[in-house]
């Protein structure tokens, strides 16, 4: 069964009043049952992180794309699986770099975090490092039950809540995180930590059911353009900017 993805980034109010651009990013590639997408936040303090989150989003999903193609990624193994998300977030640390010397400006200038799947369908990973959040729900709409409870790649703050962790860290293999989702996903969701308030459950244990439940109606009923478009209205609703002034990503990735 084919992946069908719906992905949309919002400029929070924040940004707009200060004339600065939206810092987050998303990438997707689909493959048949393969599916590599990444969902980056820039740090609101770095001054090139809108260039960082769309660099680190488009390297990352090209390079687990190539290594899932050739059965290179390590799907069924977790340290291997660990290898090739470093591999790829070395990579686009290493085109960062190169573009912050050319710049001769700091590499935390272009400060982002990264949350992102790879998988097949039929058994996948998370792979993180600071906040945002990724839910992988096993089963279609309505059809949840307490045996099959959704998988979440949770974020990683610091000793403050506003405080996190970045793929331009010096840290940043310590904080990479994977996780496994070992059922078949019907239902895939990344977010950067802007669309949270409204998209999550309270304690963030899964999909906050009034929210997706018609959105993914809705989706699942129209094109990838067309439900990315009002995927985009939604996230630049005055109604959900009201909820929160920060930038907002959200990629819902539908299976079957």
């Amino acid at each position: 069964m084919a992946w069908r993805i719906y992905a949309a980034s919002a400029t929070g109010t924040s940004h707009v009043g200060k004339g600065i651009p939206c810092q987050d990013a998303f990438a997707f590639h689909a493959d048949g049952e393969h599916l590599v997408a990444v969902v980056c936040d820039g740090a609101g303090s770095a001054s090139r992180s809108d260039e960082g989150s769309r660099l680190v989003a488009d390297t990352v999903t090209r390079v687990l794309s190539e290594r899932l193609r050739s059965g290179a990624a390590g799907l069924d193994d977790e340290d291997a699986f660990e290898a090739s998300a470093s591999e790829a977030i070395q990579i686009a640390r290493a085109a960062l770099i190169e573009i912050a010397d050319a710049a001769k400006v700091s590499l935390s200038s272009y400060a982002a975090t990264l949350v992102g799947f790879a998988g097949d369908g039929q058994r996948g990973w998370f792979f993180h490092i600071g906040d945002g959040i990724g839910v992988a729900e096993a089963v279609s709409a309505g059809e949840a039950s307490a045996d099959q409870p959704s998988v979440v790649s949770a974020p990683e703050n610091g000793e403050y809540s506003n405080e996190t962790y970045f793929v331009t860290g010096d840290a940043w293999r310590q904080h990479l995180r994977v996780l496994a989702v070992t059922a078949p996903t019907a239902r895939l969701a990344l977010m950067s930590d802007g669309a949270m308030p409204f998209a999550m459950d309270k304690g963030n244990t899964g999909l906050f059911k009034p929210f997706i439940e018609p959105v993914a109606r809705y989706l699942a009923s129209v094109g990838e353009d067309d439900g990315s478009r009002a995927l985009l209205g939604t996230l630049d609703d005055p109604r959900t900017h009201g909820i929160t002034s920060d930038d907002k990503t959200l990629l819902i990735a539908l299976r079957g």
